[in-house]
């Protein structure tokens, strides 16, 4: 008899002396369990418990029916009741039966990328994609113990202090720069483990966004920012960020007529794009199991990281899915995840809805989301990007952006304007204050 079948044996004893440990299960019958008899069991366990409250092997026996001879009869029961002394190692054997199943489930991700690799026209871009999401699903499982229960509320406070102490000394500041100080004044910086979201029709300046706050989150020192972009070629968004530093028209930029101020100052922002820690992919087929992957990669040069996604519409989930909306939401919640269990920030770009445009007053709100509400239930932080000027061409907003937060969950909403330099592809803040309303 090997270590797993004495765990899944010696569980079933525990369950049968002491029937209320049912309720602190944490393993699945079905799909955890090795032994189909077992689980079978287990399921019949947890059946009679939840009707009667305890576990009665005559009324077993009556409900179990045909039943009762796969699971080895009454007999097999009392063996089981008898195979423990004592359940005080309970947590012990469910530890055992998951991380068996685990270890079953990852030797079946491998074959199958295996087997994949060696048969002819399949997809093997797809089958790696779908094995890579297994296997990342079951490292997350392996992360995750059993110690996620209550506990007093005061005890989570414990170190708090000098938690408070140094958030004075940073005045306030207490996450990596965001693309405007108005801003970092509104939410204190990019969090860690938030989930943000920066939204906006096409040519609202989403990308112009997401570069400029990639250059002052790398410039604030110990943050580094890494940037997934899934719509445009990595040189592209590199050229960006050169024009944003250097203060570069962006069509001298794409014709490489450069005068001599020009190459003067193409130089430098390269030489200070070298010092920044600012990483890209542009990786085709991009999936959120990859996303995931760099970024734990990313984690082991630098503790600090803001992680940029352009954009999250276009993201793939790593397997097939019902509908588009359906993959959106997985997606969604799989950057959700990541930022909270790598303790990353993590800033996704997505698309608007065409509903915006018929409206008359097509400033962006929440409905406009489009495929998913789970975007909007994800997000800890959702910013919109509205420039007047590109519906009214008579706008006194000429040359302005409205960054407008629509959802703060822990530090209200408002809006803050900033001041759109299209040709270089910058945005600058403006110091005139900002309009809104506190956290709830």
């Amino acid at each position: 008899m090997n270590a797993l079948h004495e765990a899944e044996t010696a569980l079933l004893g525990a369950l049968i002396q002491e029937p209320e440990l049912i309720d602190e299960l944490f393993i699945q019958p079905h799909e955890m369990v090795a032994d189909e008899r077992h689980g079978l069991i287990l399921e019949t366990l947890k059946y009679n418990y939840e009707e009667d409250g305890t576990i009665d092997f005559v009324m077993m026996a009556q409900r179990s029916g045909k039943n009762l001879g796969k699971i080895g009869g009454v007999s097999y029961l009392y063996q089981l009741s008898s195979s423990v002394t004592s359940a005080n190692h309970f947590d012990h054997y469910q530890a055992i039966i998951r991380n068996g199943y685990i270890q079953r489930e990852t030797a079946t991700a491998m074959e199958s990328m295996a087997a994949a690799a060696r048969m002819e026209g399949t997809d093997v871009k797809e089958q790696i994609a779908k094995a890579r999401a297994r296997l990342e699903e079951l490292d997350e499982m392996a992360a995750v113990g059993s110690d996620y229960g209550l506990r007093k509320m005061s005890d989570t406070l414990e170190g708090h202090t000098a938690v408070i102490k140094e958030r004075a000394t940073k005045k306030g500041m207490t996450g990596a720069k965001t693309i405007s100080r108005e801003v970092d004044r509104m939410t204190g910086g990019h969090q860690r483990e938030d989930y943000e979201i920066i939204a906006a029709r096409p040519s609202m300046g989403k990308t112009a966004a997401m570069v400029c706050d990639a250059i002052r989150t790398a410039t604030g020192g110990g943050v580094a920012a890494a940037i997934f972009s899934a719509e445009m070629k990595e040189i592209q968004i590199t050229e960006r960020v050169i024009c944003a530093l250097a203060n570069l028209d962006s069509t001298r930029m794409r014709s490489g007529l450069f005068d001599d101020d020009d190459w003067t100052r193409y130089s430098i922002a390269r030489d200070e794009l070298d010092r920044l820690p600012i990483y890209i992919t542009d990786k085709p087929d991009m999936t959120v199991q990859f996303i995931r992957s760099e970024v734990k990669k990313l984690k082991k040069k630098h503790d600090t990281i803001v992680v940029y996604v352009d954009y999250i519409q276009i993201i793939s989930g790593g397997r097939k899915f019902n509908s588009k909306r359906e993959e959106v939401e997985y997606v969604s919640r799989q950057l959700k995840l990541m930022a909270r269990q790598l303790g990353v920030t993590v800033v996704a770009l997505s698309q608007l809805s065409r509903k915006v445009e018929e409206r008359q007053d097509k400033r962006p709100m929440m409905s406009d989301l489009g495929e998913s509400g789970a975007i909007e239930r994800d997000a800890d932080i959702i910013t919109f990007l509205y420039r007047d000027d590109y519906y009214n061409k008579e706008s006194e907003k000429k040359n302005i952006v409205e960054l407008i937060i629509a959802k703060g969950r822990n530090v209200g909403t408002g809006t803050v304007e900033m001041a759109f330099m299209k040709q270089v592809g910058k945005f600058v803040d403006l110091d005139r204050g900002h309009h809104g309303k506190g956290a709830a």
